[in-house]
């Protein structure tokens, strides 16, 4: 049930850049394409959808230069064009709790703020701070004192390790510190992309409205496509595909979004973590 027990870090804030690509692929290769997506060490997850886009990934790389090159290359590989950047703007939720009692939806609400992505601070990072990170992104060790390792490998007092996890708690370099879980094995087996389309002077207000709802456990502003108009991404969990198209359809009734389609994932070709400052440490 558990995936993973550490640190989720902000890619931003470590000076990392990240964006999601959405990709038209002929139905007869959308598994070979996935393939060759799923080899790059920076697609953490990829989703294939019901929609003429049917293949969605996360890349992250070390500067918005490498991620163009990096689909420049993809295109030239698969002789596919249609891989499409779709950048967070605005971030107004990453984050789901997962409510085992009575409450209506079974998810427990979680504050949440907006903050535009691009202007996330990178944290200037010793080579101490960054061999932190590559601990601190593993799975916490199962020992009594889990920061005791982490501590004699940098040589550093424990109080120290535990002193630099809260200070980028508070910065926003580690968006949070606990427990990655597989939601499928909960129970949550209706995972829809919610696209909607609103206009830009009410985009905000949206977002934040729309993060308010505990369905949603990460919610985006994104450029539109010509033939994708949606510029408002939400993530929206479910027992069941009926429970996440009435969540979706009510929300965008209280809202007034009368623009909007819900993507199903039909296939998970990869969910993984992502692995920050290892580049220097290959061959």
């Amino acid at each position: 049930v558990i995936r993973r027990l550490g640190a989720v870090f902000d890619s931003r804030s470590l000076g990392y850049a990240s964006t999601l690509i959405a990709v038209r692929i002929p139905p007869d290769r959308v598994h070979q394409v996935a393939d060759i997506v799923n080899a790059l060490p920076g697609v953490t997850h990829n989703y294939q959808r019901e929609h003429v886009y049917n293949l969605w990934f996360t890349l992250t790389s070390q500067s918005e230069e490498q991620l163009r090159s990096i689909i420049d290359t993809l295109r030239q590989e698969t002789g596919i064009e249609e891989f499409h950047s779709l950048p967070a703007l605005t971030v107004y939720k990453i984050r789901v709790d997962f409510q085992f009692g009575d409450r209506p939806g079974g998810l427990a609400a979680s504050a949440t703020r907006a903050a535009p992505s691009q202007s996330a601070r990178n944290a200037d990072l010793s080579e101490d701070q960054k061999h932190l990170v590559r601990l601190l992104q593993e799975d916490l060790p199962l020992t009594p004192q889990p920061f005791d390792q982490a501590a004699r490998r940098l040589d550093w007092p424990a109080q120290q390790v535990v002193a630099q996890i809260n200070s980028w708690l508070a910065l926003g370099v580690i968006r949070r510190f606990g427990a990655v879980v597989r939601h499928h094995r909960l129970g949550f087996k209706a995972n829809g992309m919610a696209a909607f389309r609103t206009a830009p002077d009410r985009i905000d207000d949206i977002g934040r409205s729309l993060a308010e709802y505990p369905e949603i456990s990460h919610c985006y502003r994104r450029p539109p496509l010509t033939d994708f108009p949606y510029n408002l991404y939400a993530m929206v969990h479910g027992q069941s595909r009926d429970q996440v198209l009435t969540a979706v359809s009510g929300m965008a009734e209280t809202l007034g979004l009368m623009e909007y389609e819900v993507l199903f994932s039909t296939v998970e070709h990869k969910k993984t973590s992502m692995k920050y400052f290892v580049e220097s440490l290959r061959p």
